[in-house]
């Protein structure tokens, strides 16, 4: 534990400011590069990138954004894989000037272009395949390097753009919010000193591209000139693989959903164990660690309108039985942390109230919504800086004894599922847009399972009500993944309490029964193997091999365990893009009889009789 932590956890209080390093991001990694050109900077398998090469390659891209007319403060978005090159990219959008956008590479192309076009943004960084999609102001990734000698000659401010990140909006499109290089060194100078970040560290790169946490996983990582080990979709998202790669990679800091911590410290760690802190957040953490841990656990909280992290906390070890809920903790360096009444007024210590975010990590606002930026983000009347504000978050908590803070759920229609902050009638309103939807009300029921969205439809004609896989595919090129409710349920009307609000609580379930028939005894075993564990892991009885696995109701985590669960069973090599690119499950299953076939014919006569013999 850094002496920071130890401090903090004995109730020392918390510290305003912790560096006066204010130099942006982009400025750090270059000195980083200066100092020692050699040194790994991005490890990605068996790749590694050098903090020469990264500085050489972001260079030369920034020029060419440049060249398209990238000016100070213009926003750049990227749309790339999981790869040093995404990280090349927001390095060079920087470089040259520019804000980043990260754009989930998974997203039907109508929504990038929807975010793009939103944001304004003056060019979009992305790959060959992908540049066909943006054809005006695409800018494609190169392996080509060129040195420069000079930097750009920006004098970044404070207040100038880092970078934005979407989030759901209840209005039915999503909002930007903006942060700047102000914020963004805030949050970076804080974590180094927190967690007492080096060049002997490894720190996974494991969140979704365009979740903003992933900004909190990179940039001090990339400043203290730490290796960044880019974990492959199929490992971040599996406990089982994912716990085998941070041993085998030595990582010493990583960053994981909440779903997917809880599932680590219930493993069994070696004493020497290289790992110092396992971060989580995004989801409400439900259990503690053990005392034989042989690392520490991090528990935060932070809206991305106020640069990913605004509290922090150091999980003891117990469980909720006799602790209740793990806190959310202290405020992080330059933050206030404010539990307010509807009067804005404080409230006392153990009383619930909302939680309002002040100080250094507060961003600007929502781009091009200054309606919605005058409502979420006040006047700041508790510090005494003129012009300071702070974030209305949405969100309850109240002040425990021990100082630190334990979250009492949302105030509004928002939910977070798999570290997702989603907003329900964003999906609502994008289900009404269906010609044969005429009111849709989507909920997040929790169960054992966790959370699941559940859509609730009233047809326009009750005598022809659309089908769920009709939903899901109209869905599907609507919106992300994980906005597709699991289940879909056709009522008459919606039902009312006495005082006119809907009656969530009357809102039938879903029926076990309502499933697709299964597909005939013509099946290969290849085909009928797969169908079973998509079956089992998704929950549904019958499997249509014609069926798209994300229109059954599969989502990204569950994605990741049946491409593992195939790996054991087929014993070849398959990916999660196998099934993400897949049309349909009978593709999938079409694609590992390829490999088997492939994997058959390199054996030699021997391996082949003795495998027969297996």
């Amino acid at each position: 534990m850094s002496r920071y932590l130890r401090k903090l956890a004995a109730g020392l209080g918390r510290r305003e400011d912790h560096s006066d390093r204010q130099a942006p991001v982009h400025r750090l990694v270059s000195e980083m590069a200066a100092s020692d050109p050699s040194a790994i900077a991005i490890r990605d398998g068996n790749r590694d990138i050098t903090r020469g090469e990264l500085l050489d390659r972001s260079g030369f891209l920034a020029e060419r954004l440049a060249d398209r007319g990238v000016e100070r403060g213009a926003v750049v978005a990227a749309r790339l894989d999981r790869s040093p090159e995404h990280i090349i990219a927001c390095l060079a959008i920087l470089r040259a000037g520019g804000a980043f956008m990260s754009l989930d590479p998974t997203d039907p192309v109508e929504r990038a272009r929807s975010l793009i076009a939103d944001a304004g943004a003056a060019a979009i960084v992305t790959d060959d395949v992908r540049a066909a999609d943006h054809p005006d102001i695409a800018v494609v990734v190169s392996q080509e390097r060129r040195r420069r000698s000079v930097e750009f000659p920006f004098d970044i401010d404070a207040e100038d753009l880092a970078y934005i990140a979407y989030t759901s909006g209840s209005t039915g499109s999503p909002n930007a919010a903006e942060i700047t290089h102000g914020n963004l060194i805030n949050l970076v100078n804080w974590t180094h000193e927190a967690f007492d970040i080096s060049e002997n560290d490894r720190v996974s790169l494991s969140l979704g591209l365009a979740f903003d946490a992933a900004i909190w996983e990179l940039w001090p990582a990339l400043t203290a000139g730490a290796t960044v080990h880019v974990m492959s979709d199929i490992v971040r998202n599996s406990p089982k693989l994912l716990y085998r790669e941070l041993l085998d990679q030595g990582i010493t800091i990583a960053t994981v959903p909440t779903a997917i911590a809880e599932a680590l410290i219930a493993m069994d760690w070696p004493a020497d164990t290289p790992l110092r802190y396992l971060l989580t957040g995004g989801d409400v953490l439900r259990a503690y660690p053990r005392r034989d841990l042989p690392f520490d656990l991090v528990n935060n909280y932070g809206p991305t309108e106020c640069t990913c992290e605004a509290t922090w906390a150091l999980v003891p070890a117990g469980t909720a039985n006799n602790r209740g809920l793990p806190a959310i903790g202290r405020p992080i360096g330059g933050v206030a942390i404010h539990l307010l009444d509807e009067a804005q007024r404080p409230v006392p210590p153990g009383t619930e109230g909302e939680i309002w975010i002040a100080g250094k990590s507060v961003g600007r606002g929502y781009r091009n919504k200054p309606a919605l930026t005058a409502a979420r983000f006040r006047p700041d009347p508790f510090s005494g800086v003129r012009g300071a504000r702070m974030y209305r978050t949405g969100d309850r908590g109240r002040l425990l004894a021990n100082g630190e803070i334990a979250f009492c759920g949302r105030g509004d229609r928002q939910v977070k599922i798999g570290g997702v902050r989603i907003e329900l009638n964003e999906i609502a309103l994008a289900l009404q847009t269906h010609a044969d939807v005429a009111t849709a009300i989507v909920t997040a029921p929790e169960t054992d399972g966790g959370r699941s969205l559940i859509a609730h439809i009233v047809p326009t004609d009750p005598s022809r009500p659309p089908g769920a896989i009709e939903l899901r595919r109209f869905l599907y090129d609507r919106l992300p993944r994980a906005y597709i409710p699991r289940a879909f349920i056709c009522i008459d009307a919606v039902p009312l309490t006495r005082n006119g609000k809907i009656d969530f609580a009357a809102l039938p379930t879903p029926a076990s029964d309502e499933r697709p028939v299964r597909c005939g005894d013509d099946l290969s075993l290849a085909e009928r193997r797969v169908a079973d564990i998509v079956g089992d892991v998704i929950g549904v009885d019958h499997v249509v091999l014609d069926d798209n696995f994300f229109l059954l109701g599969g989502q990204s985590l569950q994605a990741t365990e049946v491409v593992v669960r195939c790996r054991e069973v087929f014993a070849v090599k398959i990916e999660l893009s196998d099934l993400f690119e897949a049309d349909t499950i009978g593709a999938f299953a079409a694609r590992i009889e390829a490999r088997i076939a492939q994997h058959v014919a390199q054996l030699s006569d021997e391996e082949v009789r003795a495998a027969l013999r297996s």
